[in-house]
């Protein structure tokens, strides 16, 4: 499946980012939403704990849009109804700042995906 377009496609109510409360960090990152929508690169895809039947994960990354600082890495959990995704969650974000990971690579950033228990078998099927 191509987690990318799948997310686009997916109506503007129905992605979104959510964290209790909402800190300064997830209020950058509705704010880059439809940039990472639009521009990022999925790094894997995992199946979402137990706690989160019929969801997958997706981490991303997309570079900074000026390309001078760490790109934007985020994580979205997908709820799937009959294999098709219906609503996605931005989870997970880091951007450098706040004492979060930077990367200023995919590469940088697929290998810290890699070691949060994400596949990249999907990787060259979705590049922005």
């Amino acid at each position: 499946m191509n987690w990318k377009q799948s997310l686009q496609q997916l109506p503007p109510e129905a992605c979104f980012v959510e964290h209790q409360p909402l800190t300064p960090r997830y209020e950058r990152a509705a704010n880059r939403l439809e940039y990472l929508l639009e521009n990022a690169l999925v790094l894997g895809v995992r199946e979402a704990d137990g706690h989160h039947t019929g969801c997958i994960e997706i981490a991303v990354w997309a570079p900074e849009p000026a390309r001078r600082g760490d790109g934007y890495y985020a994580c979205f959990r997908v709820t799937l109804v009959d294999r098709e995704p219906c609503f996605a969650v931005l989870y997970c974000f880091y951007d450098g700042r706040d004492r979060t990971p930077g990367f200023r690579s995919s590469d940088a950033a697929q290998a810290y995906s890699l070691s949060q228990g994400f596949r990249d078998d999907i990787r060259d099927h979705h590049r922005a």
